[in-house]
């Protein structure tokens, strides 16, 4: 009985221990590439107008971004935002003066390549430059 349970340990050790590289490595994958935990909003119509990187004004389909005043992404960077398997690169064009931190005001354009307009706000979106 004990000869049992010892081999028993020792083949769930053995399985946990040669399937957790795999999920560290992903989880490493997904940590070289960028950050979590995105807010992701969209914004549309005449606050599109006059974007502060200056060119002309996006539409509600063009796939841009406006990012906080402290964010470490400047004009012309492109961010690419991943939420749940839905993907969507979008250039940054602007800034927004009531996102913070993490946060991203994105055309509707943009935000409906992750979730229907309808839902208004996405938490937790994994985002990286690319």
């Amino acid at each position: 009985m004990r000869a049992a349970f010892i081999a028993s340990f020792f083949a769930l050790a053995t399985s946990i221990a040669l399937g957790a590289p795999v999920s560290i490595k992903e989880e490493a994958n997904i940590e070289s590439r960028g950050e979590r935990g995105a807010r992701i909003t969209w914004y549309s119509g005449h606050s599109l107008d006059d974007p502060y990187c200056g060119g002309p004004t996006p539409s509600d389909s063009d796939l841009v971004a406006a990012t906080p005043w402290d964010s470490p992404y400047n004009c012309g960077d492109k961010v690419e935002f991943d939420y749940w398997g839905k993907k969507v690169t979008v250039k940054v064009v602007d800034k927004c003066d009531t996102c913070s931190g993490t946060w991203f005001d994105v055309t509707k354009g943009a935000f409906s390549h992750l979730a229907d307009l309808e839902v208004g706000e996405l938490h937790n979106v994994d985002f990286w430059r690319v």
